[in-house]
């Protein structure tokens, strides 16, 4: 499911909850195509990377990016 609100500036805020199976080839996917990223994704990028890296063990994120 996918909400969109409003936050305190008044600008639309989008809230997702990913399943791991999401999160795996959404993070292969943006690995994959990071030199294409769009300007803009760079904060959405490195968030996801930082909650794959801290959710995981050395030899999960190695096979993840495999």
């Amino acid at each position: 499911m996918i909400t969109i609100i409003e936050n305190e500036k008044k600008s639309p805020e989008l809230t997702y909850t990913f399943n791991s199976e999401e999160i795996s080839l959404l993070a292969k996917l943006l690995r994959e195509k990071q030199e294409i990223l769009p300007l803009g994704l760079e904060k959405f990028y490195n968030e996801l990377q930082d909650t794959i890296y801290n959710s995981l063990s050395l030899e999960e994120a190695k096979k993840l990016y495999s």
